[in-house]
């Protein structure tokens, strides 16, 4: 699988679709060496790479109810919705560790996508390219929703979820060389984008940082100019998508019985889509 990318979207308590997909990749030993993940498909690539299966989908069973980490009561006394903190430090460090040690041993390629405050463009954070002890924080800054969360701070600069610069960002793994693209996706075939009301505050709300507004604002036609390239990728044999067959979750999802069931719903599709996969990687792009 010499020059394939996995490119994971992100997608908040959608990605439980990926997490599923991943984990029955690891169940039948699908190994693809480089990952791009942006926001929760960070967080599920990370799991990936160390074969943990489930943990992902255990850890948000066990604690989507808990108000450390999602709590519409947080807002009245100044602080963010969603808890980025809770879901990187204690969640991924306590009950349902990450096997550090397996993931910066791997010989993957692992980029985290962000976006950069004060430049509205996307940052890649290599695993390898920066020091370890600041890789939590690279990962809460990918998942960082806007509007829900809090910047993060990296050497000196200002961080937010990936998603508002590079939401699929195939382009990259096809900059770096990747000839073949495995893309999982939140949305089902025929999605489209559209402008949300709440991005007309994005300027008041954002006005330290203009350029993440104005990223904002245009992410709807940057994301729907990303889908139309990666609908001609397939069709010369160079992307191959994986999607749900609807999107019935929120962002924010808290419904245990709709996480459980798209997260079944991800896994099967990945059992599925195995055959089919193995095929094509095996067979020639037209270009």
């Amino acid at each position: 699988m010499k020059n394939t990318a996995l490119v994971l979207e992100g997608g908040g308590m959608r990605g439980i679709f990926t997490s599923g997909v991943l984990d029955a990749f690891i169940e039948k030993g699908i190994d693809i060496p480089y990952i791009i993940g942006v926001s929760m498909g960070a967080y599920n690539g990370v799991s990936y790479i160390t074969g943990q299966k489930e943990r992902t989908f255990k850890m948000f069973m066990d604690y989507i109810y808990d108000p450390r980490l999602l709590d519409y009561k947080r807002i009245f006394k100044g602080d963010s919705l969603l808890n980025s903190d809770f879901l990187i430090n204690f969640m991924g460090k306590n009950k349902y560790p990450v096997d550090y040690d397996k993931f910066f041993e791997s010989t993957k390629k692992f980029i985290c996508v962000s976006t950069n405050c004060n430049t509205g463009k996307p940052a890649y954070f290599e695993k390898n390219g920066y020091p370890q002890k600041y890789f939590n924080r690279i990962l809460k800054s990918s998942c960082s929703y806007p509007f829900l969360t809090d910047t993060v701070k990296i050497g000196g600069e200002e961080y937010l979820d990936g998603g508002i610069a590079d939401a699929i960002p195939i382009k990259k793994a096809l900059d770096d060389g990747n000839k073949k693209l495995i893309v999982i996706l939140c949305h089902p075939k025929g999605y489209e984008d559209e402008p949300s009301w709440y991005l007309n505050i994005s300027k008041l709300w954002y006005h330290s940082h203009p350029k993440v507004a104005e990223a904002l604002k245009k992410r709807y036609i940057a994301y729907n100019g990303t889908l139309y390239f990666l609908d001609l990728l397939e069709k010369e044999n160079i992307a191959f998508v994986i999607r749900p067959e609807s999107m019935p979750l929120s962002v924010i999802e808290q419904d245990k019985v709709k996480l459980r069931l798209f997260y079944k719903a991800g896994y099967n599709k990945g059992i599925e889509e195995c055959e089919r996969l193995e095929k094509f990687l095996k067979t020639p792009s037209l270009i």
